[in-house]
């Protein structure tokens, strides 16, 4: 059996400083080279219909970041090398902003690319954002904006239908259970680097090596086609997210 093959245990000990996945690594190094670019943000907008309990929302946006280790993390520099920083507690503020009812789908659309365009700080968080409009009583646009290096297009999916369950527990009064987390991401982080130097790496690094003849461009090669394949990935999940925001319901969906 490979060690591709065996499944990752959370083996992570408290104070215990985490490595970087080699995906977060290059979102890193690309944040350094340009903190203010929106290139790597992931954005979703969700059309409200109906009454709006903000405190029930507020709750299931606390619940969220308590379960999720990536929604507490920053990423900062020990001398060496990036590390991941999860902390024990971390506040949202959800941003309100009042807008006419009769706000034109253009206007509504200028301000979520606005908000999109805000710059994310990696060494301090948070690196969720979100920025609710009220459109009146009963109509209301829920902005969602993560970095990519604590999310993706799935994630992003994956975090909203759990928000739609906690809203909907919270604003009822009734306990809304979600199943466990086996892992956490930082568990994938330390067991891909185990992987990797368990002999992955090395065998990765021959196949470029035998298919471009020279270590230094292997090496290059490894890394561009990494940036290359996560930015396809990354344009394909926001085309998507923002086909969602035009396309669906009115003008946004979720």
């Amino acid at each position: 059996m490979s060690f591709a093959q065996l499944p990752i245990a959370s083996i992570r000990e408290d104070g215990q400083k985490l490595p970087l996945s080699y995906a977060q690594e290059r979102q890193w190094f690309l944040w350094q080279l340009e903190p203010s670019s929106a290139a790597y943000h992931i954005p979703m907008a969700l059309r409200l219909r109906g009454q709006l309990d903000v405190a029930a929302l507020q709750r299931s946006f606390d619940s969220l970041i308590e379960r999720h280790q990536t929604l507490r993390t920053v990423f900062v520099h020990d001398g060496q090398r990036p590390q991941q920083e999860i902390r024990a507690n971390a506040a949202l503020t959800i941003v309100e902003q009042s807008l006419a009812a009769d706000t034109a789908d253009g206007v509504l659309q200028q301000l979520i690319e606005s908000e999109i365009q805000q710059p994310f700080d990696l060494a301090e968080g948070p690196l969720l954002r979100v920025k609710l409009l009220h459109l009146g009583a009963d109509d209301h646009v829920l902005i969602l904006i993560q970095h990519h290096i604590v999310s993706d297009g799935w994630s992003m999916r994956v975090m909203v239908d759990e928000l739609i369950a906690l809203y909907a527990g919270f604003s009822s009064g009734t306990a809304t259970e979600l199943a466990a987390l086996p892992i956490q991401y930082a568990d994938y982080a330390l067991w891909q680097r185990s992987w990797m130097e368990a002999g992955e790496k090395a065998r990765q690094l021959a196949y470029w090596r035998e298919l471009l003849g020279g270590a230094q461009d292997a090496q290059a090669a490894m890394f561009e086609s990494a940036i290359l394949s996560e930015k396809t990935a990354l344009d394909t999940a926001r085309a998507g997210l923002l086909a969602d925001i035009r396309e669906r319901g009115t003008v946004y969906g979720g």
